[in-house]
């Protein structure tokens, strides 16, 4: 007789995120069928193990926070679901059968920390915490320290009651404050005290999962590496997991066993920590790398400064989000027609052809669709000027400035009595792919496209998505 698994003893994954975003609508700013809406965070897939720290970084205002409040239940998503303590095998069922049907359903309902019901709810409160920026701001003014520490514990009736005020001393204890703190009030404390505090509020429930939000950006230096080590202790003692949120990338470096880089909302690069770090593959993540400074006066690295402004994520560029500032952009990057009459009106306007450009400008250019646009000419363009047109955009292509020419593909014109057409055809856009460079790397970019071979030269990791690695317990 075929024997079953223990549910108990099968591999579990601490939390997953599916296809999770969030969209906030812009207030006051309505247009023509409907609301128009920041996309904060669009389709993030994150997995974080038992006894794991993940690290999360980007620039400010890349939706870190956002996807943090997200995993804790602290916001509604817009799309997608965030599962916890799912076994592996309900995740890969999960993951096989078609969104929306009766099984999905019945696995989100099980799973989803936004299907749970209330005391499902409590349980997963009691299980997860965070720790915030700004431990004065997340710190009651008006409560005691003791008060503070306590409250989760009362919040959830806690037992035996009259050993509240014991555990607090000996959390405060173990986060480096002695009994003398107990009655102070947070204004009464240093930063690197009061976030002490927060440390000790959210181990308060011996949770299993805690986000920890910029914990030490606020901070002097010699204060972060004291609260830094501090949690690396308790992550050893306690078997803890944390999604380690900062945009200090040494920090980041130090701390956790995973990392993933976030970019207008999107994850573009993770895996092991040290693989992302030694061989970084977005060109975002490259950009990011070369400002991490070098202890070593004698060691010269050049700093990548990127161009362009980070985009509006209200209407987010196409493609791959990152192609207007990318030194390295392809074609097929997410150019759009917009874009591509801009960069290329400006190169024809000082190579000679004025008058193309001006059409270019004027309102007789129009996008016939995502892929192609034309403009009428006031004069006949033979088929020298065309060449020559074809020409300037092969020459100014490889300018960065006008790495939006590299999108197009075919540049055709046709004359009548009134003057010349002018037909452009661009190359089809892609959004990328997550491609696994090795087991333990992956990046979305175009310029590693599924298929492509791994860094060993196999394609055995082509297009392969990343494990979720779980821990037996």
């Amino acid at each position: 007789m075929k024997s079953e698994v223990d549910p108990a003893k099968e591999q579990r994954v601490l939390l997953q995120t599916e296809n999770l975003s969030k969209l906030f609508p812009v207030k006051g700013d309505k247009v023509i069928g409907g609301t128009k809406y920041v996309h904060a965070v669009d389709e993030a897939d994150v997995t974080i193990s038992e006894n794991e720290v993940v690290g999360l970084v980007g620039e400010s205002g890349c939706g870190k926070t956002t996807l943090g409040r997200l995993v804790l239940r602290l916001m509604e998503p817009s799309k997608g679901t965030a599962f916890f303590l799912i076994p592996r095998s309900s995740l890969d069922r999960y993951r096989s059968v078609p969104v929306g049907s009766k099984e999905a359903r019945t696995i989100e309902k099980e799973y989803s920390i936004y299907r749970f019901d209330r005391r499902k709810m409590k349980e997963f409160r009691k299980n997860t915490q965070i720790v915030f920026q700004d431990p004065f701001s997340s710190l009651d003014p008006h409560m005691t320290i003791r008060a503070i520490v306590a409250e989760p514990m009362k919040a959830h009736h806690y037992r035996p009651k009259n050993e509240i005020d014991t555990k607090v001393s000996k959390l405060l204890e173990e986060c480096g404050l002695g009994e003398q703190f107990l009655e102070k009030l947070p204004h009464e404390l240093s930063g690197g005290q009061r976030q002490r505090v927060a440390i000790a509020r959210a181990l308060a429930m011996s949770p299993r999962l805690i986000v920890l939000d910029e914990p030490t950006s606020a901070l002097d230096v010699s204060v972060q590496a004291q609260i830094l080590n501090l949690l690396k202790r308790f992550k050893s003692e306690l078997g803890l997991s944390f999604l380690f949120i900062s945009h200090h990338l040494a920090v980041v470096r130090q701390m956790s066993d995973e990392i993933y880089v976030m970019y207008a909302g999107q994850i573009v690069e993770r895996g092991e920590t040290e693989a992302v770090f030694n061989s970084p593959a977005h060109p975002y993540t490259i950009a990011l790398m070369s400002a991490i400074p070098v202890p070593d006066p004698t060691t010269k690295r050049e700093k990548i400064l990127l161009k362009g402004e980070i985009p509006d994520l209200v209407r987010p560029p196409g493609g791959c989000r990152f192609h207007p500032r990318c030194p390295s952009a392809l074609g097929n990057c997410g150019w759009s027609p917009e874009e591509v009459i801009a960069s290329l009106s400006e190169v024809l306007a000082s190579s000679g052809l004025p008058s193309v450009s001006e059409a270019l400008k004027s309102r007789d250019c129009r996008v016939i669709d995502g892929q192609t646009f034309e403009a009428h000419v006031g004069e006949s363009l033979d088929e020298s000027k065309t060449e020559s047109i074809r020409r300037v955009v092969a020459e100014k292509r490889d300018n960065q400035s006008h790495f939006a020419l590299r999108a197009v593909k075919e540049i055709t014109s046709q004359s009548d009595t009134t003057g010349a057409t002018i037909r452009v055809s661009l190359t089809m856009s892609l959004v990328p792919k997550f491609t696994g460079l090795d087991k333990r790397h992956f990046v979305a970019c175009n310029l590693f496209p599924p298929g492509s071979a791994g860094r060993d030269g196999s394609h055995e990791f082509g297009g392969v998505e990343p494990p979720v690695r779980g821990e037996q317990h």
